[in-house]
């Protein structure tokens, strides 16, 4: 959630300021002017802040570029996880995140986890990140992506089941599909953090596509 405010409410090295509103939203956002194309970037989920979230960095962009009418072609946000740069390509939004690596996770120390997270479904592999403590959890290509999203998941349980101490986020990703009316898309995901208080719902997600020209970038597009 970010308050937008008239220009003058603020001084004048501040554009936007975060508010912890007494509601569980998953994200609000810092935003503060540095430059014309430079802007501290913070963001918090109802527990505490956190070092990444790219919706929130991409509406930080959109309004940016949208609503404030920034005539900047390349936006850098300077966060917690090092600069971010965005830009616009015609109608589209283009994000550099970070690129971390992932290492594959024995399934026998997350068994309980992987339960409460995908009941009996097909998981088609299992990755693991040491330097974000997420764990990414690949289900079966042979799923369509109306599974992954009416999948329901009680991301409370992640609590209790997850035994190991090093998982702090959890990912569910489903391969795109190269046709079909939602071709297009290399992946879908859904994204759950119980121990930040932290959710991302696919219903306000965005398919992401990694584009072979763009390295270690996320080019998104809205459907």
């Amino acid at each position: 959630m970010l308050p937008v405010l008239s220009d003058s409410v603020f001084p004048h090295h501040f554009l936007f300021f975060w508010l912890r509103w007494p509601i569980p939203v998953a994200d609000s956002y810092c935003l503060r002017l540095l430059s014309c194309s430079r802007f501290g970037l913070r963001w918090f989920t109802p527990a505490n802040e956190v070092p990444l979230c790219g919706h929130a960095t991409l509406a930080s962009a959109a309004v940016l570029f949208h609503v404030k009418k920034n005539p900047n072609s390349v936006l850098t946000f300077v966060t917690l996880s090092g600069e971010l740069k965005t830009r616009q390509e015609k109608d589209q939004i283009v994000l550099d995140l970070p690129l971390y690596s992932t290492y594959p996770q024995v399934p026998q120390e997350v068994e309980e986890l992987i339960k409460a997270a995908t009941g009996d479904m097909i998981v088609q592999d299992l990755r693991y990140s040491p330097d974000t403590e997420k764990l990414l959890v690949r289900l079966s290509d042979a799923y369509e992506r109306s599974v992954l999203e009416e999948l329901q998941v009680r991301a409370q349980h992640f609590l209790s089941a997850e035994k190991t101490g090093k998982v702090k986020g959890l990912i569910l990703t489903l391969k795109g599909k190269s046709n079909g009316k939602d071709k297009g898309h290399d992946f879908y995901s859904r994204y759950f953090a119980p121990w930040y208080a932290h959710y991302c719902f696919l219903k306000i997600q965005l398919p992401v596509v990694i584009r072979p020209d763009i390295p270690a970038s996320f080019f998104i597009t809205f459907s």
